[in-house]
């Protein structure tokens, strides 16, 4: 089942919510809507759903227009954040309620609803708990039993709306590598809300980030990732290293650094340059204009990532930079010691002319 999303507006009072949104999902794609709070994520799913009406614009489903349909008309699944489920009900209730408040025209029989729940228990591994309480759950199992209760109706769209947010980070993984293999099985075309980027990146075939309103960038976790589109993208998307300088001659300046930026041969302007923590060599002695020169203030060695903190010595600005064991044992750091910083890679942004 695809989704069409064309030219959807809304407002709330004078505040502008969303603002022209376009985007087209392929059945069975999984894609994340991914940005701050406030951005209006939140507010695109509950339209796609039926829940909210747009001021302008159609959601069209499998090039069926239901914009105006009620929300059991487009038969979604929805999952929230904190899970909604019937307390005095098992889990085995729970998952089976959507089926059994049917019409009678269109329920199922008593054998058939065991029989899907029962699938449904052992697609989400709560075999053994369907005679629980949901009381009796941790928030993970809570969450697979919103999840399974959503899918027992085989909905065509299932809409997932920040459905970790609440659980420690620690079952947030362990679910998000789940939810990527359960939606490989199911195939079922899916919206899922999260400002959480590993999160969007883990699972989704496609992440579209959204500010103010308004789509930044769609596509592939790689393609946002390594091509962000704009000095927001990049600056949200993991953690960056900011470069406040000048753009004249086909080169970037900031204080003492220095690089070619070919592609912007024409511009004088300002300009931000962002570098991945990962992105750094470090040097003994200076082999050039893009040599940064600094002091290491402090050094975060545990794990296999050792992360080094280094101040400029032209700004005084911070560098945050990351390195694997090997690479830190060879250069023998300490804090206090002088150093370089030479930057592997950079993305430029020109921000003024």
């Amino acid at each position: 089942m695809s989704i069409e999303i064309k030219h959807v507006s809304k407002a709330y009072d004078d505040f502008q919510i969303l603002e022209d949104i376009n985007l087209t999902i392929p059945s069975g794609e999984l894609v994340a809507l991914l940005g701050p709070s406030g951005s209006g994520k939140t507010s695109l799913l509950r339209i796609v759903a039926g829940l909210e009406e747009p001021d302008q614009g159609q959601i069209i489903f499998h090039g069926e227009n239901l914009t105006e349909a009620s929300i059991k008309e487009r038969q979604v699944g929805f999952v929230f954040q904190h899970y909604a489920l019937f307390q005095n009900m098992t889990v085995f209730d729970n998952i089976a309620y959507g089926l059994r408040v049917r019409p009678r025209k269109i329920r199922p029989s008593r054998r058939e609803i065991r029989e899907r729940v029962d699938r449904l228990l052992r697609l989400v591994r709560l075999e053994p708990y369907g005679k629980r309480y949901p009381s009796q759950l941790s928030g993970g199992q809570k969450q697979r039993v919103a999840l399974a209760r959503a899918l027992a109706i085989e909905p065509k769209i299932l809409l997932l709306d920040e459905p970790f947010g609440a659980l420690d980070a620690k079952v947030r993984k362990e679910l998000r590598f789940w939810l990527r293999h359960l939606h490989e099985s199911v195939r079922v075309t899916s919206i899922f809300v999260t400002h959480d980027q590993e999160e969007a990146f883990e699972v989704a075939d496609r992440v579209v980030i959204i500010r103010d309103g308004k789509i930044e960038q769609i596509g592939t976790p790689e393609d946002v990732y390594e091509y962000p589109a704009n000095p927001f993208v990049y600056d949200f998307i993991g953690s960056a290293n900011r470069f406040e300088g000048k753009i004249t001659h086909g080169k970037f300046i900031d204080g003492a650094f220095e690089t070619e930026v070919p592609e912007y041969a024409d511009h004088e302007s300002g300009g931000l340059g962002f570098v991945r923590p990962h992105h750094f060599i470090i040097e003994k002695n200076r082999s050039g204009k893009q040599s940064i020169p600094g002091t290491v203030k402090h050094i975060h060695a545990a794990g296999p990532t050792i992360r080094i903190e280094v101040e400029r010595s032209d700004t005084h600005d911070f560098l945050n930079i990351e390195l694997n064991r090997e690479e830190f044992a060879a250069l023998e750091l300490h804090a206090g010691q002088p150093t370089y910083i030479r930057p592997k890679k950079v993305q430029v942004f020109v921000t003024t002319q």
